[in-house]
């Protein structure tokens, strides 16, 4: 899923990604619906202190993005991602309310 990061928020071990989705088919939805100013959030949550596979994954996913190359810490990492456009599974997307 393509999507634009727009916050990260790190709470007790639980990663949540907010980002609008820029995949094409969502973009094309929208040109022929005309609604320019209104786009979705998309919550996606990594469980990184109870779930392992969250934590492997977030961690391959983090150092595959270029911008984080020669962060030292996560902090560093996530705060480096607001604003980029990139792909991520959607595996890990809450589902909505």
């Amino acid at each position: 899923m393509t999507i634009e990061i727009e916050e990260v928020t790190v709470k007790d071990g639980i990663v949540r990604i907010t980002a609008l989705n820029c995949s094409e088919e969502n973009l094309q939805k929208l040109e022929r619906l005309r609604d320019d100013c209104y786009q979705k959030e998309l919550q996606f949550v990594f469980d990184t202190r109870n779930n392992k596979s969250d934590c492997i994954y977030l961690t391959y996913w983090l150092h595959h993005q270029k911008v984080t190359a020669g962060c030292k810490t996560y902090g560093e990492a996530f705060y480096r991602i607001r604003g980029t456009v990139t792909t991520i599974s959607g595996k890990y997307l809450e589902p909505a309310a």
